[in-house]
């Protein structure tokens, strides 16, 4: 007998019957099994970063910190930005724009890498042009775990939200998700 059939049985031991079977088969989804009891090893961590995300938090770092793992950092530009510029601009305005956003993002890259290896961190960082939500996915399928700021990908929200990439990643990927 499993740890939440246990305890919903001391719950519910007076009920009999259907009405048992129901509240399990309800419950059961708030309840980790006997088999998900478990703290899976973390060893390499994404933090997918792009304009939007400006730092990681020192809540999310002390988190961070219990794990004995290599952060791997990638600034994503978004395709369709890019092809709407190119679309609306003249090609020098729009590599232009890239270029900005490049260096930007080597900045910010080395920014928080360094705050990372203050902390002992190993750090790796990644740039390019991609989706942003399509290929986190992707490369969280390499990773134990993934860290992710509540802006990344939304530029238009001003309050403490969560991005609806965001939410839509933590769908979709099936490792462990921090949003900070």
């Amino acid at each position: 007998m499993g740890y939440s059939s246990s305890l919903i049985q001391r719950k519910f031991k007076d009920i009999a019957g259907r009405r048992y079977d129901s509240i399990l088969k309800d419950y059961r989804e708030f309840m980790l099994a006997d088999e998900e009891m478990f703290i899976p090893e973390i060893r390499s961590i994404l933090v997918p970063l792009d304009l939007f995300v400006q730092d990681i938090t020192d809540e999310a770092l002390d988190v961070l910190s219990a794990y004995d793992a290599t952060i791997s950092l990638a600034y994503i530009t978004d395709t369709e930005v890019i092809k709407l510029l190119e679309q609306a601009l003249d090609s020098e305005s729009t590599k232009e724009f890239q270029a900005k956003k490049e260096e930007y993002g080597q900045k910010l890259l080395k920014r928080i890498a360094a705050k990372l290896e203050e902390r002992g961190f190993s750090t790796q960082t990644r740039m390019f042009v991609g989706h942003k939500g399509d290929d986190v996915v992707r490369m969280a399928k390499s990773h134990d775990m993934i860290a992710l700021c509540r802006r990344y990908a939304d530029g238009e929200s001003t309050d403490v939200s969560v991005s609806p990439v965001v939410l839509r990643i933590c769908q979709r990927v099936e490792i462990p998700a921090l949003i900070y």
